[in-house]
């Protein structure tokens, strides 16, 4: 049944006269009947009883309307809550760096910002990538900033001091990436563990000299050394990737959701158990900041 029809049989019963209803909701009053017998059908019961003083409820007809009436109640305190949801994210203002650490898929992060953006036009995102020992430090020493980490197994839990306040999200896996011409993928491994890749040759994306990326605090901790091509060129990295013979680790990713930047390479699982996480980190000081909050709570029914 049609909402509006709820709204008429209200006002149908509030003035007790389909005469007076129809006049008061602009509609025929013919039609307006019309509609009143399609609600009885649709309750299979008498609501209304007609006499020559005008129509009263039946008992039926009194549930109903309470019934209808908290429905129209109901909608407009949800109405009216998306109006002030909408209304304050075109009133909130400001500015949100956010720090993330060397990411060979970017496309990921950088969808998430821009449906945030979307949403909250007049919040200005400031984007940076570096290491994960960097940016645990400045969430620390700047409360404003919004941290996006990689926590690998225990690598970076000491860095995360009593100050700081970490939102796990989800966990991922780590796979090699290579070519599908390349030597690395035509021997189709199943599997490969950490150790056999200390064989390969290892290509990173390291977007800043001065910080090291997770992929080589994770290969320093799992003795991997053989890194021959350290790139902070993401076109130039993704180039040598797949017109060589190097191969990468990184996130599992699905293909489709990242066509550009995936295509023509091939994942191999690491056999190793490395327990990853991404979370988010903020200084404790702002856990009540509300453009912060937003955005965690976006960025973690987005991802």
């Amino acid at each position: 049944m049609r909402i509006e029809y709820l709204r008429y049989f209200i006002e149908v019963a509030r003035c007790q006269s389909i005469n007076k209803a129809s006049k008061n909701l602009h509609l025929t009053q013919a039609n307006l009947s019309k509609m009143m017998a399609a609600t009885e059908r649709y309750f299979a019961t008498k609501l209304f009883e007609r006499t020559n003083r005008g129509i009263t409820l039946t008992e039926h007809g009194k549930q109903v309307l309470a019934w209808a009436q908290n429905v129209i109640h109901d909608q407009k305190q949800m109405f009216q809550a998306f109006a002030d949801d909408n209304k304050t994210r075109h009133n909130m203002k400001g500015k949100l760096t956010i720090l993330c650490p060397a990411n060979i898929a970017g496309d990921s992060n950088s969808t998430v910002i821009n449906r945030f953006t979307s949403e909250y036009p007049n919040i200005n995102i400031s984007y940076q990538e570096m290491g994960m020992p960097e940016i645990i430090n400045q969430v620390r020493q700047n409360k404003e900033y919004v941290g996006i980490i990689m926590l690998v197994d225990n690598l970076y839990n000491k860095l995360i001091t009593d100050e700081l306040c970490y939102f796990p999200m989800r966990k991922f896996k780590f796979v090699v990436y290579s070519h599908k011409d390349s030597r690395f993928a035509k021997q189709c491994f199943k599997s490969i563990s950490l150790k056999a890749l200390s064989r390969e040759p290892l290509i990173i994306y390291k977007p800043t000299s001065h910080s090291p990326s997770p992929l080589e605090d994770i290969f320093a901790q799992y003795g991997l050394e053989n890194i021959k091509f350290s790139v902070s060129n993401l076109f130039t990295f993704y180039d040598i990737l797949q017109k060589g013979q190097h191969i990468t680790l990184g996130a599992a990713r699905q293909a489709k959701l990242f066509p550009r930047i995936l295509d023509g390479l091939v994942t191999t699982p690491i056999r190793d158990k490395i327990n990853c996480r991404i979370g988010i980190l903020i200084h404790k000081d702002n856990k009540d900041n509300a453009m912060i909050q937003k955005f965690i709570n976006f960025y973690n029914e987005s991802k």
